[in-house]
């Protein structure tokens, strides 16, 4: 699943940046800088899918009351459902094997051609002269010809236009194409990307072929070898395209403006907003207790037998001062104690209570009994958590379901007492709350 999301994320990337280019650079004469746009186009259709916006939302956590939950009865059908995303990631990796499987081919039959010929080194590359009826390309450092195709003159345009491919490593951008064309072969902007980058390159030879040679011989020799039927590999840069008529354009083409440049800016926006868009992750978590809760606690004035305690602005501070003159009083079982003896060790209180947000003094009295405080064994309180599956997974003992976002709960099956033994053996003997999220 994730990588079909990153699959069509970098997609979108390779789509807008087609668009971007035909629309606003196609017909731009800086061919140069349209090369590097390009390029740039592929990094960064790689990196967008793991550019992440996170946007953090305060919701209120729902409380789940276990005790209140009946016993659900689930019905468990024996056909079990298709996985259909499955299905798709196979069906989409299977083509990729396929394109990288004829890409290798095309590598494999451009290396068996350049065994095949006589090889000759002229400065840093390799001059590779063949027999069989293929068009002149370049493969990095080679230069691969038929010299029974062309005359001499012709042979040493095409050579030098060949030179020019290989010096500023034109290759690398071919096979990142192709690479691009593997991994996205269901996006047709993909393969229209690989042929935007293979004509961008070509323009750039030509404006630098004719910068040293007479424009229309250069024209005349593009023409002249458009009516030979030539074969080549789409993994090379060839001479001859069957995009002669637009090169010829181009060459005569006048300069863009350097203000024109500012074009390329015009893919940012459109990046900017698919961000926004395709990758905010939304992540919820619970709402902080707020510090101004402390400021409403109300502030209580003690007063025991018309003497004033002095207390704290919070309810658990409370301090009460001792009586000065207490009595020594006996401990009796509490059967034996008269009403009179009770009354003799009690104290009267009067509580004020003054609220920060109303300035109304309620005045409180209470009659309050001392007696033995006795703390039971057990005082604190005891509580067996129930077993929690999420997704299938049993989730440890600190876990808290209250951190659940209801939306994203498609059921929960409650199996408790007997039901719960039963099914989950004696580590639901505290009852089982199995929880399945959406998808």
């Amino acid at each position: 699943m994730e990588y079909l999301i990153f699959i069509a994320k970098s997609s979108l990337v390779i789509a807008l940046f087609s668009i971007c280019f035909q629309v606003f650079l196609r017909n731009e004469t800086f061919f140069k800088a349209n090369r590097w746009f390009l390029l740039a186009g592929i990094f960064v259709a790689m990196a967008f899918p793991f550019l992440i916006i996170t946007k953090v939302v305060f919701v209120n956590t729902p409380v789940v009351d276990f005790n209140k939950l009946t016993n659900i009865v689930v019905n468990q059908s024996s056909v079990e459902n298709i996985n259909w995303w499955l299905v798709i990631l196979i069906a989409y990796a299977a083509g990729c094997l396929f394109f990288l499987g004829r890409f290798l081919m095309q590598l494999a039959s451009l290396f068996s051609l350049i065994n095949k010929g006589t090889s000759t080194r002229v400065g840093k590359y390799k001059m590779v002269e063949v027999t069989a009826d293929t068009s002149a390309f370049s493969f990095f450092n080679y230069i691969v010809y038929n010299p029974s195709l062309h005359t001499a003159n012709e042979l040493k345009t095409i050579i030098k236009h060949e030179e020019l491919h290989a010096k500023q490593k034109h290759s690398l951008d071919m096979l990142l194409t192709h690479l691009l064309c593997v991994l996205q072969w269901a996006n047709p902007f993909a393969w229209w990307y690989k042929k935007m980058v293979s004509v961008n390159l070509e323009y750039l030879v030509d404006d630098a072929i004719v910068s040293h040679q007479n424009k229309k011989e250069y024209q005349y020799l593009l023409l002249q070898q458009s009516v030979h039927s030539m074969a080549s590999l789409t993994v090379t840069n060839t001479f001859f395209n069957s995009l002669v008529k637009k090169r010829i354009v181009m060459l005569n083409k006048s300069k863009s403006r350097k203000e024109s440049i500012l074009k390329m800016g015009l893919v940012i926006p459109m990046l900017f907003c698919a961000v926004v868009v395709f990758n905010t992750e939304t992540i919820a978590q619970s709402k902080p207790v707020s510090n101004d809760l402390v400021n409403e606690v109300p502030k209580i004035t003690v007063t025991e037998n018309s003497e004033t305690v002095s207390v704290k602005d919070s309810v658990k501070t409370v301090v009460t001062k001792p009586k000065k003159q207490a009595k020594t009083v006996i401990a009796q079982p509490k059967e034996k104690q008269s009403k009179e003896q009770q009354a003799k060790v009690s104290n009267t209180f009067n509580f004020q209570i003054e609220d920060n947000v109303q300035t109304s003094i309620t005045p409180v009295s209470m009659t309050t009994p001392i007696r033995e405080a006795k703390t039971p064994e057990n005082s604190y309180l005891t509580s067996k958590k129930p077993l929690i599956i999420v997704n299938g997974e049993v989730m440890p003992s600190s876990f808290d379901m209250n951190l659940l976002i209801p939306e994203n709960i498609e059921h929960i099956n409650i199996f408790k007492n007997q039901s719960a033994i039963d099914r989950f053996g004696k580590k639901g003997e505290n009852g089982v709350v199995e929880i399945t999220t959406k998808k």
